[in-house]
């Protein structure tokens, strides 16, 4: 009970973290709220702890606050990436998860297991676009400096994160109209994870019930929905380069 109270402190609308958070990433800060819904309807669906899941997906990244025009969420017309080597891209990007964690790690009270959840939420992934770009012969080096999930909720978050962010990007250039190409978000997202070795803790089982709760989330939000007009097409560019999509 102790635990449940702490957590319910740190996914009050009030609290210090959260408003900080609001004002200076808004549109990292509403990505997260978007993973955390999903989340907790997972959560539901699998009998974890609702309040770890919904508080690990919050604050997952929080990180990004210290530089929050470097992320495509948060920009308007200009990439400040266009102008900079790949690889230093590729450390401005990565950062976020230790930043994340240092920012949690002075936070009192919150539990271990959720900054941990957090540090393991990109795995050891590629950061794709910007690999590509700098035309290099190894990817190991442009891979994320963490462990890959321990859990199943780290890699419910791993999940979620990479299929909120695509399928949104998608979907604000037109190209999510329908069931099947939302279904082939998710399916593409977790076919890929799986083949890079990120979620070899989760069953089929799990994964399963994952997979059928996103197809339901992301038809509830992305049915007949009209287009963010404010998100233009460069915009869009940028978040689909980010995840890796193109």
């Amino acid at each position: 009970m102790e635990t449940e109270r702490n957590l319910k402190k740190f996914l009050d609308s009030t609290f210090y973290l959260l408003e900080s958070f609001r004002e200076k990433a808004p549109g990292t800060f509403k990505h997260c709220q978007n993973v955390a819904n999903i989340c907790e309807s997972i959560a539901v669906e699998l009998s974890l702890d609702i309040d770890t899941m919904r508080c690990s997906s919050m604050y997952h990244d929080i990180g990004k606050i210290y530089f929050p025009e470097y992320f495509s969420e948060n920009q308007d017309d200009k990439n400040p990436h266009d102008d900079l080597d790949p690889f230093v891209s590729y450390h401005i990007i990565t950062r976020h998860v230790s930043d994340s964690v240092m920012i949690l790690l002075q936070v009192e009270d919150i539990p271990r297991n959720i900054i941990e959840i957090i540090s393991q939420h990109h795995g050891n992934t590629v950061l794709q676009y910007f690999y590509e770009k700098s035309g290099s012969k190894l990817d190991d080096k442009w891979r994320y400096k963490s462990k890959q999930p321990e859990s199943t909720e780290s890699a419910i978050l791993m999940i979620v994160d990479t299929v909120e962010a695509t399928a949104r990007s998608l979907f604000n250039a037109g190209q999510l109209s329908d069931s099947d190409s939302r279904k082939k978000v998710i399916r593409s997202t977790i076919e890929r994870l799986v083949d890079d070795n990120q979620l070899d803790n989760m069953t089929i089982g799990v994964l399963k019930v994952v997979k059928n709760v996103l197809i339901k989330e992301l038809d509830t939000i992305y049915h007949k929905r009209e287009v963010y007009t404010e998100i233009d097409k460069k915009k869009i560019k940028n978040i689909k380069e980010e995840k890796g999509v193109i």
